[in-house]
């Protein structure tokens, strides 16, 4: 806590600040059948929530896994203490928020709700850093590493459910097993080569963290030429009401 409860107020807003700019970007992606603000924005508070489980359970989960020492406590540390389950926690916002709603019907439903969940965790992990530092500046660094970081993350990682959704056979299940493993490797790189080195620091500030986000930028380019595929109403010129009226169409399977 701050010295001065009074300031939890203004650590709030510059916390929150980022995550809620960036929400609204990734969210304008999905141009071509926007999701609805209201449901966008319950996953975010869900992500929110998972901050908050977290910081319940990693105390536990220090007490269950040795960490060790040296670089091999460091891997313990960046994989198994951090990123699987934080990335267990922003699953579980995006799949009570977004996943079985009638609004979830194409791929890139997946990288915005994804996105949400990972900004909301983000956004209170922000409030956490600037309470702990003491320094507000301290979000100007991670509104562009830390906060874009989980939108990477958590976007690949809905994306791949999202495509695992309205696939077919082995695929259903491939593409989540694979989203994940790719979400927790990027996630576990990237923090621990923040911790052991000012060398592999500037790797994962320049590297890892821009590979995941042109990553998560091709899958938005891929999923967006696809959006007319699962909503032929609106590319004849209907619109949502439309839509409402004549009942939506089942997702393409392929």
């Amino acid at each position: 806590m701050p010295a001065d409860p009074l300031m939890l107020v203004p650590y709030a807003f510059l916390g929150f600040a980022p995550g809620l700019f960036w929400l609204w970007f990734f969210r304008r992606k999905d141009d071509f059948e926007p999701e609805p603000r209201l449901a966008v924005l319950r996953v975010f508070g869900l992500g929110c929530l998972s901050a908050g489980l977290i910081l319940v359970a990693r105390p536990l989960l220090e007490d269950l896994v040795p960490r060790g020492d040296g670089v091999g406590g460091e891997v313990v540390d960046a994989f198994l203490l951090t990123a699987v389950p934080e990335e267990l926690a922003k699953l579980a916002a995006f799949l009570l928020g977004a996943f079985l709603s009638r609004e979830f019907d194409e791929p890139l439903d997946g990288i915005v709700y994804g996105v949400a969940a990972g900004l909301g965790f983000a956004s209170v992990e922000n409030v956490l850093y600037i309470i702990q530092t003491g320094s507000p500046s301290v979000i100007v660094l991670r509104a562009f590493t830390a906060t874009l970081g989980h939108v990477a993350f958590s976007g690949l990682l809905g994306w791949s459910f999202a495509r695992g959704r309205f696939a077919l056979g082995p695929k259903r299940i491939a593409f989540p097993v694979l989203g994940f493993a790719i979400a927790v490797s990027l996630h576990g790189t990237y923090n621990l080569f923040l911790s052991v080195g000012r060398g592999p620091q500037v790797l994962s500030l320049l590297v890892v963290l821009p590979f995941g986000l042109v990553l998560l930028g091709l899958k938005i380019r891929s999923s967006r030429a696809r959006s007319r595929e699962f909503h032929p109403e609106l590319s004849s010129g209907g619109d949502r009401g439309d839509r409402e009226e004549t009942g939506r169409r089942g997702p393409r399977r392929d």
